[in-house]
């Protein structure tokens, strides 16, 4: 008996067979893991066009290369001191060194300020001489900036403003 048959047999009283049952699960798990792919690929290409932020990739030659790859580490890094996603649920950094981070809901909104100078330092230590910027957004749909942390690398100034309320 061929395969597809075999996978829709069923007994005398029109009940599938426990390998056709079986068959079905697995079918339906393949379409599953399709769908929820394509849905990650939706929910990872959100974020992107939703904080006007580019992703950072890893393309080109000589100092842009070199500046991608920084980024990539540090990005890297940052996920690393954060791997069950308490504080950070997502981070992305543009071609300016504007990092967009989205927090997560259970953060307290007088965290906000200090976290914000804590990732302008680590990223002043990795990106010297540069003007940096860091925005904090809510998780909501779509979503809503926090505050802005901002260091000018000339007077090596930090300052925070909170975003103005809607």
């Amino acid at each position: 008996m061929p395969w597809w048959r075999w996978a829709k047999s069923t007994d005398l009283h029109g009940i599938l067979s426990y390998r056709a049952r079986l068959r079905r699960v697995a079918g339906i798990c393949r379409v599953g893991v399709a769908l929820l792919c394509a849905g990650w690929v939706m929910i990872v290409a959100a974020p992107c066009e939703a904080y006007d932020l580019l992703p950072v990739q890893a393309r080109g030659t000589g100092a842009a290369s070199d500046l991608r790859q920084r980024q990539v580490a540090f990005l890297h890094r940052l996920r690393q001191a954060d791997p069950r996603y308490q504080t950070i649920d997502k981070a992305l950094l543009n071609e300016q060194n504007e990092l967009g981070v989205v927090l997560n809901r259970h953060v307290d909104m007088d965290a906000v300020r200090p976290l914000l100078r804590t990732l302008l330092s680590q990223m002043a230590r990795e990106f010297p001489r540069q003007d940096l910027t860091v925005i904090a957004y809510a998780p909501t749909e779509p979503p809503r900036p926090i505050g802005t942390a901002r260091l000018n690398a000339r007077t090596r100034k930090m300052t925070y403003t909170p975003a103005v309320p809607q």
